[in-house]
């Protein structure tokens, strides 16, 4: 092995880990003893020999390995696994792995550094480009498992995947105490949707995984993933923390962005739906998987062309909050697609902020969603939250706002919704849930209640096609509207005990 370079006391693990490590064979740097230049150790860098060999060879300890600009031709998978502080770090260096016929062996990966049974230690990768471009391939370009410091920076994948073999690439810190980042891992031209023998659509081909093995913290930051169609991102069932900062999520199957753990955050995504192939089944924006206090904070989710809501909250999650969103839902030909859904089992629920815009002539299409079960205790707390967009009331979706939980609040809404066929504001099926200092507006009756206990408190009510304020059916009971501007009256077909205290009810 061939040594150019001196071991430093500069951690690897800073902001500063970036292509200044190595930049040339000089062997300055030196954040590892030994840093090696693979095409003077032999490694063919016009793409016509593998280099597979020749890494088996110079991989150890406390080493990284320098790719000059070139084509590195692969055949089989890099797999170094135990190890402590190993690093590659390409300069327009492009990874061109063989096609599925060539490939030889069963693991489908370019680079398996550590397995979660033999993790390595301070793991660093920077400046790879992978070549997908020839027809019939696609591996999983990196996949590691660190116990502790993982960096992984400025990786481009280009060309579609179109192999039935597991794609993009996955990371996980397998001690809870390990740290690591994933920095620029783009995927731009995604992964076929492909059918295996038996005419089944294969899954297993996203743009970056976080597994079962994840126990530490890891931050994932400005990544692109299009078009992948088994999920954009997909990390839950871990029992470590994820942090989703910044990046474009755009057009994935399944999911775009697939959340879980306890703390864990998606910062400032950008999420776009513009496009659906013939056979992308359900392309929500945001799925909140399982969890506790979960947080997704100024999401800008753009679903121009709508296969699936904006953002799910899942069963799973005990806790979650969704703050400053901005989501802005088209008419979509394929199915109703809503804003925020909140499924039926969840705990405790906080939309904060943000604006939904929802428009088009749609079969109907809740901006936001909260279902409910005979087993579900915790409520929903919607506050600050602007509602705006044409969208019409046509049957599956009437109603802006529709709400089958109990003990829900919804404080300072404003929904402005002058769409066709009856569109409404705010359902509420729920007992004792609250409306204070909203202002909705609708073309149909802006409340729609059933519930028992409900509270309506310093809000303004109006249709704009003069329908009442609202309207109670013989199920209400116990209904209580204090200090509100009510236009055209409250229609009663019947509840009980309702209480009407020093509201207003213009007519226009």
């Amino acid at each position: 092995m061939k040594t150019l370079g001196a071991a430093a006391a500069t951690p690897l693990f800073t902001e500063s880990a970036s292509a200044e490590i190595v930049t040339s064979n000089s062997g300055e740097g030196g954040r590892f003893g030994n840093i090696v230049n693979v095409v003077q150790a032999g490694a063919d860098p016009t793409g016509e020999e593998p280099i597979n060999p020749i890494l088996e060879e110079l991989r150890a300890d406390d080493t990284l390995l320098f790719f000059p600009e070139g084509r590195y031709k692969m055949n089989t998978t890099f797999r170094y696994t135990g190890f402590t502080n190993f690093g590659i770090n390409g300069s327009n260096a492009t990874i061109v792995p063989t096609s599925a016929d060539e490939w030889i062996g069963e693991d489908e990966r370019c680079f398996l550094l550590g397995v979660y049974y033999n993790p390595g230690q301070r793991i660093y990768v920077h400046g790879l480009d992978f070549d997908y471009s020839a027809p019939n391939t696609g591996v999983r370009a990196i996949e590691a498992y660190a116990i502790d410091r993982l960096f992984v920076k400025n990786i481009d994948i280009n060309g579609e995947h179109d192999t039935l073999w597991d794609a993009g690439g996955t990371f996980n810190l397998t001690d809870p105490n390990g740290v690591g980042v994933v920095d620029g891992f783009r995927v731009p031209d995604g992964t076929a949707a492909l059918v295996d023998e038996g005419g089944r659509i294969q899954y297993g081909r996203s743009g970056i995984t976080v597994n079962r093995y994840h126990k530490g913290g890891i931050w994932i930051r400005n990544c692109v993933i299009k078009s992948c169609w088994d999920n954009g991102l997909y990390a839950t069932d871990s029992d470590g923390f994820v942090s989703i900062q910044g990046g474009l999520y755009q057009n994935n199957n399944i999911s775009n962005l697939r959340l879980g753990g306890v703390d864990s955050v998606i910062q400032g995504p950008r999420v776009v739906v513009d496009r659906v192939r013939f056979n992308d089944l359900n392309q929500r924006g945001i799925r909140i998987e399982q969890g506790a206090r979960v947080l997704v904070n100024n999401a800008n989710i753009d679903l121009t062309n709508p296969n699936g809501h904006a953002i799910t909250v899942e069963n799973a999650v005990t806790s979650a909050t969704i703050s400053n969103a901005n989501i802005n839902i088209g008419s979509s030909p394929v199915q109703n697609s809503q804003g925020i859904v909140v499924s039926g089992n969840t705990g405790r629920v906080r939309v904060v902020g943000g604006r939904i815009n929802i428009d088009g002539p749609d079969h109907g299409g809740n901006a936001i969603s909260i279902n409910s079960t005979d087993q579900t205790t915790e409520p929903v707390i919607v506050e600050n939250l602007q509602i705006t967009g044409d969208r019409g009331g046509e049957p599956g979706g009437r109603e802006t706002v529709r709400c089958d939980r109990d003990s829900c609040t919804f404080r300072n809404l404003t929904i402005r919704q002058p769409g066709p066929a009856y569109r409404q504001g705010l359902t509420l099926t729920g007992n004792n849930c609250k409306v204070v200092y909203s202002n909705i507006q609708t073309t149909h009756h802006p409340l729609i209640n059933t519930g028992s206990g409900t509270r309506v408190l310093s809000s303004v009510l109006d249709s704009y096609d003069g329908y009442a304020a609202a309207r109670l059916y013989p199920s209400s009971s116990d209904i209580e509207f204090v200090d509100n501007t009510l236009a055209h009256g409250v229609k009663d077909d019947g509840a009980t005990n309702l209480r009407l205290v020093s509201n207003r009810f213009p007519s226009t």
